[in-house]
């Protein structure tokens, strides 16, 4: 039998996960060229919510856990063909040539467009996870100082208890439907920076030739189907950011931060009166779940 045992209530274990859901956070960027275009992102995430179930085979499913797009940025830039407008004759020449005609005016080149999703909400639908105990020796501790040593000085050892992910599974960026208005106005005014320098006349007649914006930009991307199912993909899962998610979570919640931790030895009177603490050490840590609660047991060590 074990010395010490403490069990933490089903809601106790969900103010736990809460405070270790409100420290996460994630950033990266990247880019790429993909033939017909190039691609660039910046997102900084962090999460939120979820619920907790305890289940009776000592493991534990978390669902309903929000990933905030604090930042999602995304720039995709690519080739406009060249478009061309007048050149033809105006006053002919009966016997060879044109007399006047109108100038010659065409466009093309690059173009880039920066739609900015900040504020994006999607989510975590599943994470089931085990427990495990870690014990935890601080590597601030100078070479050769003893555990007491290390304890006065602030770098006490601790069994630390974490969340121990099997699963971890990110749903795909959730596009809002409104980004096709989104990208047709940057388009639109990304294209007409390129007609600044000419007439009106030349505008219109060079629109013309465009047609539906949306539509040229679908083409020469090579986009086939939903643009908002082609920019999640992008997104998601050419520049692998779900992946990604996935394995920072899981990374976190089993070895960056405890879901509980404690120093060892474990101080059960301060220090009072000019007495030093009385402290007594922790051995052979174990965590169980059932439906209803968590139990940690632990022995006292010599």
């Amino acid at each position: 039998m074990k010395h010490i045992t403490l069990a933490a209530s089903a809601n106790t274990f969900q103010q736990l996960f809460q405070a270790l859901v409100q420290n996460f956070s994630f950033a990266k960027s990247d880019s790429a060229n993909f033939g017909p275009f190039s691609a660039n992102y910046a997102v900084k995430v962090h999460l939120q919510g979820g619920s907790i179930t305890l289940n009776n085979d000592n493991t534990i499913e978390i669902s309903n856990v929000e990933i905030v797009w604090d930042t999602l940025k995304v720039g995709i830039c690519f080739n406009l063909p060249g478009f061309c407008v007048g050149g033809w004759c105006i006053v002919p020449d009966p016997f060879d040539g044109c007399w006047v005609s109108l100038p010659k005016l065409c466009i093309g080149g690059p173009i880039c467009i920066e739609p900015d999703l900040s504020g994006l909400v999607s989510e975590i639908s599943d994470i089931q996870a085990g427990l495990r105990t870690n014990y935890y020796i601080d590597p601030a501790r100078t070479p050769g100082q003893s555990d007491l040593d290390a304890e006065f000085a602030g770098h006490p050892n601790q069994w630390q208890l974490f969340l121990n992910p099997t699963l971890v599974d990110v749903l795909p960026i959730d596009i809002p439907a409104t980004i096709d208005n989104v990208l047709e106005n940057l388009l639109k005014n990304a294209i007409d920076n390129l007609l600044w320098f000419l007439p009106g006349w030349a505008q219109d007649l060079l629109w013309s030739l465009i047609g539906p914006v949306l539509g040229l930009f679908e083409s020469l991307l090579g986009i086939a189907g939903d643009l908002t199912d082609w920019l999640s993909n992008l997104l998601g899962n050419v520049f692998g950011l779900v992946p990604l998610i996935e394995t920072a979570v899981a990374d976190y919640f089993a070895n960056q931060y405890p879901l509980y931790h404690f120093e060892d030895p474990y101080p059960i009177l301060q220090a009072s009166g000019g007495l030093i603490p009385v402290k007594i050490p922790i051995r052979d840590l174990t965590v169980l779940v059932d439906s209803s609660e968590m139990v940690l047991s632990a022995n006292v060590g010599a």
